[in-house]
């Protein structure tokens, strides 16, 4: 997922017999990049993807996914036409002629940041200054069970892979750790992207750095290899570009996180049962306020619109979403009708306009802000009304950019600071949401907003 790939060989349709020679090359910056001595599309105007095209590389045999027609040269010396193809997804194991026929039981995947969050080793040393002897002893640690949901169970699991390099009698091993998931029942790769996506989020939020995974291998029982005399599950992998990955996103340690590990770690498995479930009720939320975090050293005004549109978003499904009773509410609108005279398109014009029951944006933030109490934002927001009427003037001007309400918005570095102290308070509602106590995370806010 997060290093660069060249694979030779020959590709073709799934109901095709001729194969094209060709090479396919992944970068996890600009995705994958199928170049081929030929082409799916000979007619000029057939620009049409493909599906599934197929390959036998020097690597094994692949799979591609969804499959965009990009262009078509001709090398002017050769004659020869070269027809190139950009892949969503590859499947590295095995051949699949249709999306439906993948499926699989198990996925193992690492994200970054994960073992810098967790915070666990297998190791243990002596190691003293002016001493000819020292000594390095591993010992695995032991694995986070958890359960997602009654059809999906999970752990963690811990590694120190072991190289040697007998030349120089160097010994050299790197923990790390790794997310299983594994199904009741077989699943379709989407569903499994899907969990391996909403997983990663999790880590985004705890350690306050954009997570992504930085490697994915599916199994299945049903696609074997031979090893030796024993027939074992093939490792399948799974490569796709991601919006998350950007190498300026940096690896954290325990001091750098919103939230510790060692803090939550006997609720951790109801933590992460609860952040797929809130993150299945409230996706268009969760994305929002973790926008954030794919630029998170650039600011804009989007993002405290984002932020704005999170806090009303959360706010509408968890607290009450009207000003007044419906009953009196469409009493009011029967009194006001029945107090004008106007032309049936007016009426029509009227009617339009009084729909709205919902709390106003000030209300809402009032609200979560008396039910967010903690030492962070205690500290940053001193003065509610002015908090609100700030966000509010702010929010108007940026949604209808008009010059009446220029004056009262916030630019620059103020707007900034604003836009922090949202995302604290959106922060706040979420952590609580899934389970995690202020004092767990009052902290963490503070080093990191």
């Amino acid at each position: 997922m997060t290093s660069k790939i060249e694979y030779k060989g020959q590709w073709k349709l799934p109901d095709d017999e001729d194969w094209i020679n060709g090479t396919l090359t992944f970068d996890p910056e600009f995705g994958g990049k199928l170049e081929l001595f030929g082409t799916f599309n000979p007619s000029f105007l057939d620009r049409s993807s493909k599906e599934i095209i197929l390959g036998k590389t020097n690597h094994g045999e692949i799979t591609l996914i969804d499959n965009w027609y990009r262009t078509k040269k001709v090398t002017n010396h050769t004659g020869i036409t070269i027809g190139i193809y950009e892949p969503i997804i590859i499947i590295k194991g095995h051949n699949f002629k249709e999306e439906s026929e993948i499926n699989f039981q198990k996925v193992i995947f690492k994200p970054f940041n994960l073992f810098q969050w967790l915070s666990k080793t297998g190791q243990k040393h002596d190691f003293r200054n002016q001493s000819s002897s020292y000594s390095l002893h591993y010992e695995e640690v032991p694995r986070i069970e958890f359960e997602l949901d009654e059809n999906c169970k999970g752990y963690i699991s811990f590694d120190a892979p072991i190289s040697l390099n007998a030349d120089y009698n160097a010994v050299k091993y790197r923990e790390e750790a790794y997310v299983n998931l594994i199904y009741s029942e077989k699943v379709n790769y989407t569903k499994i992207i899907e969990d391996v996506t909403i997983f990663v989020q999790l880590i985004t939020l705890l350690t306050f750095e954009q997570s992504y995974p930085i490697d994915i291998t599916l199994k299945d029982k049903d696609y074997t290899t031979e090893q030796g005399r024993f027939q074992e599950e093939k490792f399948i992998k799974c490569f796709y570009r991601t919006s998350f990955y950007s190498k300026k996103h940096k690896l954290r340690n325990q001091g750098q996180h919103i939230v510790r590990y060692s803090e939550v770690e006997d609720n951790f498995p109801k933590i992460i049962q609860n952040w797929y479930k809130l993150y299945n009720e409230m996706e268009s939320v969760i994305i929002l306020m973790l926008q954030h975090f794919k630029s998170k050293y650039l600011f804009s005004s989007d993002k405290f619109m984002d932020s704005i549109r999170a806090l009303e978003s959360y706010h509408r499904r968890n607290f009450n979403n009207e000003r007044i009773s419906k009953e009196k509410f469409e009493e009011l609108v029967v009194d006001i009708k029945s107090q004008v005279n106007l032309s049936d398109e007016d009426k029509k014009w009227l009617s339009s306009r009084l729909i709205g029951n919902e709390p106003s944006l000030a209300t809402r933030l009032k609200e979560l802000v008396n039910n967010n109490q903690n030492e962070y934002i205690i500290e940053k927001i001193q003065d509610l009304n002015k908090y609100c009427h700030k966000a509010t003037s702010s929010r108007n001007y940026y949604t209808h950019y008009t010059k009446k309400l220029e004056k009262r918005a916030l630019k620059g570095s103020k707007l900034s600071e604003i836009t922090r102290t949202n995302r604290a308070l959106l922060f706040s509602c979420i952590l609580k949401e899934i389970g995690i106590q202020n004092r767990h995370f009052e902290k963490g806010l503070k080093h990191n907003l």
